[in-house]
């Protein structure tokens, strides 16, 4: 029987990129010196190698961008390659036009099907990707993946006549056309109509994915845990293999633990509402002797702005791509300094702004002015869209409304706070299309409004489009009642994804070893200590989890199977 060719489409077109960073041994057998030495190939070098082995190839086909067209074709003629590879370039690339560009190259080469890659990912697997090319073509697949590995490890086959199909459905979908080509972007469309497609799954003897590590070199956060991942491989003696590198990566805090993603910044001191899944207010009122509201507390202790602004510098030097959060455990709104700290992180390309909020003081004039300030900024080169707005609603009726949130009131328009709350939905909608929330903190005290609000707001005609978050609610280890309405913990415990990936600032810098912590616990100022040096210090309680080991907080708390970015 004749074997039936493929291509192998290996996506370089990325904006910013750790791909061609020369931080891996060329020699298997040497381990890295730290500061670099002995260190010669990059990951686009590994990811072409890979490429090159695969059976029954016809061509490698690499979609690079204008910025990453040179390294490219230096590393094809590194490895003299020329005659093996073709280079497509866009100036800009997205899911349809990525889906058009395979197309277009299956058919020029008379390939049965394309093997892709995104091509900054040091460890692809050719025993598992032997695997997945052979079941696709067992089975007479449409599409074929591993499932259950950690991210980076192996390869999406794609049958090349559904390759138009797939393209003409991304036609249909607006956001294919804009956005970015994410490890997500193939199968996102094929969701569209994924019933009617033949779909086959490599699935791992082990499920990695609560891990949830990404061994590629596209951001800095992957690409550290990818070279603290070959440098242990090297040290222990690991085959390169996926489900050995997994095993290894599960055991390893600093694969597990890089920088953060998530930085959840309390830029004010005061709330607008009390709600009673917030532990914060009694905590600083044990601490100040008075509630964290304006008629209390009228001159509020605020972050001040240039503090703010040389913490973002701060953050931005260590994770180059996260997520800033302006709300901690407080109102945003309330800070008089609201729209220069958005504008601050706004002005790193590499940071996407998140706000929580009640609502209550959102006004148009305030939406308009953040989006005024998005426009004239430059383009995020992370995977989350500028700014993502949650408000907070936690009930369908007004009653239950103030049941949660204790001092609601009438403003001087005469507009309940529940009221106000969901007005905001729909002025954000207006001016952040698809990146607005209404959020429902499950708990016993609204669980007989939980299905009314799901359903009023998964509508497509809804405010928010049928996007919106169900958020568990959190004792904070017995901070406040437990008032959960389910146990949704897994069986078996494992290491805190917070521990990994969040840090939380209060409005004096400190930090709190975990957001569990509210107040107390600090292992440092961000403004006195800097970002990094903190972060190290929080680095122990993840080393005390990947050993199984608990401190009495943690052994208390639920919190570690949720996550945020």
């Amino acid at each position: 029987m004749k074997a039936m060719k493929n291509i192998v489409f290996l996506y370089a077109g990325f904006g910013q990129t750790h791909a061609f960073d020369m931080l891996f041994p060329k020699n298997f057998s040497t381990v890295p010196a730290e500061g670099g030495a002995g260190r010669e190939k990059s990951a686009f070098a590994l990811s072409l190698e890979w490429a090159g082995g695969i059976r029954d190839r016809e061509k490698i086909v690499i979609a690079a961008s204008r910025q990453t067209e040179d390294r490219v074709k230096r590393e094809i003629l590194k490895a003299d390659l020329e005659d093996v590879c073709a280079v497509v370039v866009e100036p800009r690339w997205n899911t349809q036009l990525l889906l058009k560009r395979m197309a277009e190259s299956a058919s020029r080469y008379g390939a049965s099907y394309v093997v892709y890659s995104a091509a900054d990912r040091p460890f692809l697997d050719r025993g598992l990707t032997e695997h997945v090319i052979s079941d696709h073509l067992k089975y007479l697949s449409e599409y074929t993946f591993a499932d259950g590995y950690p991210a980076g490890l192996s390869p999406e086959v794609v049958d090349s006549g559904s390759l138009n199909i797939l393209q003409s459905l991304a036609s249909r979908k607006e956001s294919f056309s804009s956005d970015r080509i994410t490890k997500e972007s193939l199968f996102n469309v094929l969701r569209e109509d994924i019933n009617s497609f033949e779909i086959e799954t490599v699935i791992a003897p082990k499920d990695f994915r609560m891990l949830r590590l990404d061994f590629s070199c596209s951001s800095r956060a992957s690409t550290i845990s990818c070279v603290h991942l070959f440098r242990a491989a090297l040290e222990c003696g690991c085959p390169f293999d996926a489900l050995s590198l997994a095993e290894l990566a599960s055991s390893s805090p600093d694969v597990q633990r890089t920088v953060p993603a998530f930085y959840n910044v309390q830029i004010a001191a005061n709330l607008s509402t009390l709600a009673v899944y917030n532990p914060y207010p009694e905590e600083f009122r044990k601490k100040t002797g008075c509630l964290p509201v304006k008629k209390e507390n009228p001159t509020p202790e605020d972050m001040p702005l240039d503090k703010f602004t040389s913490l973002v510098d701060g953050i931005a030097a260590l994770s180059e791509t996260a997520v800033v959060g302006l709300s901690g455990f407080s109102e945003p709104l309330t800070q008089p300094a609201f729209m220069e700290c958005a504008k601050a992180v706004l002005a790193k390309p590499g940071l996407s702004l998140l706000i929580e909020t009640d609502g209550t003081l959102l006004t148009a004039p305030i939406a308009q002015k953040l989006s005024d300030i998005v426009k004239d900024s430059p383009e995020r080169t992370g995977e989350w869209p500028a700014v993502i707005w949650i408000v907070s609603i936690d009930a369908f009726t007004d009653e239950t409304y103030c049941r949660l949130h204790t001092n609601a009131f009438t403003n001087a328009n005469g507009i309940r706070s529940f009221d106000s709350a969901k007005a905001a939905l729909l002025t954000l909608e207006q001016y952040f299309p698809g990146d607005v929330y209404p959020q429902f903190v499950r708990m016993k005290d609204n669980e007989d409004e939980l299905e009314k609000f799901y359903r009023f707001y998964h509508d497509p005609e809804s405010a928010c489009k049928g996007r919106l978050v169900i958020q568990k609610y959190d004792s904070f280890c017995g901070l406040l009642p437990d008032l959960k309405s389910a146990d949704l913990a897994p069986l078996e415990r494992y290491p805190c994804w917070h521990c990994k990936r969040d840090m939380t600032v209060l409005p004096d810098g400190s930090v709190p070893v975990c957001r569990e912590y509210v107040l107390d616990a600090s292992c440092g100022n961000v403004f006195d200590d800097g970002v990094e040096t903190v972060w190290k210090r929080m680095g122990e309680l993840m080393e005390s989890h990947v050993k199984g080991q608990y401190p009495d907080r943690c052994v208390n708390c639920d919190e570690y199977y949720t996550f945020n970015f």
